[in-house]
């Protein structure tokens, strides 16, 4: 349906039912934004709903359109693009009867056969949690021999607000989305949450720490936040 702005621009609001929703709601990213409503829910319910959320709806739009403007469409992808350390590729999802995926560099192309169309996001989710465990396995032990530090127990986890972390007891968890990220990017993400063994803070201290391990950490945030929206389409 079409909503006017306060701007008076029109904007198109995809709906789309779903047996797992119990009440209406609202989801927005770089693709635009949708109302995702329980099966058989009153039109007219929706519609009054939308208008309530009018406010909102202008506002994270504004805040799509000027990432989009800011990074370009290329840095933005689109849902038929994907980001591995940093490079986009071209997506492609084929039915097979094994679930696999071909990278083509060359191309700049990556294919998954996937066993269901319908599902082909958690094959998407689940390549990339492994092409993080692999990053991760080797460039965390690497920095952390060269600053000294020891840490425990180590999870890649499927996070929606978070990159990583680092608990009391010296656990480091790692967004399994992370190897979306160009490589440099992540060695920050890495020294920054080894530097939480020293101070598991963020106060003055910590970013002194983390500056003389990472002399672009300024930079590297910034590219974190932009990440941040292009990956949340896939959660």
């Amino acid at each position: 349906m079409n909503i006017a702005l306060s701007d008076r621009q029109t904007l198109n609001i995809k709906i789309r039912t779903s047996t797992k929703s119990k009440s209406v709601r609202l989801k927005a990213n770089i693709y635009g934004i949708h109302v995702i409503a329980p099966v058989n829910y009153d039109f007219e319910n929706i519609t009054g709903f939308i208008h309530s959320r009018k406010k909102w709806i202008s506002k994270v739009y504004d805040y799509y359109a000027n990432f989009v403007d800011k990074f370009g469409q290329e840095n933005s992808a689109n849902e038929n693009s994907i980001s591995l350390l940093g490079s986009h590729y071209k997506l492609q999802i084929v039915s097979d009867k094994i679930s696999y995926n071909i990278i083509s560099d060359n191309l700049k192309v990556i294919i998954f056969h996937v066993k269901d169309r319908r599902r082909y996001k958690e094959d998407i989710r689940a390549w990339y949690k492994s092409q993080t465990s692999k990053i991760i396995s080797e460039r965390l032990p690497l920095i952390s021999t060269k600053l000294g530090l020891a840490y425990k127990r180590v999870l890649i986890k499927s996070q929606k607000s978070r990159w990583a972390s680092c608990s009391k007891n010296k656990n480091l968890n790692f967004n399994s989305f992370l190897a979306a990220l160009p490589s440099e990017v992540i060695d920050y993400v890495i020294i920054h949450e080894l530097m939480h063994l020293v101070e598991l803070n963020h106060s003055k201290r910590f970013w002194e720490l983390v500056k003389m391990q990472d002399q672009n950490y300024m930079y590297h945030k910034k590219v974190l936040h932009r990440y941040g929206c292009l990956i949340n389409n896939l959660l």
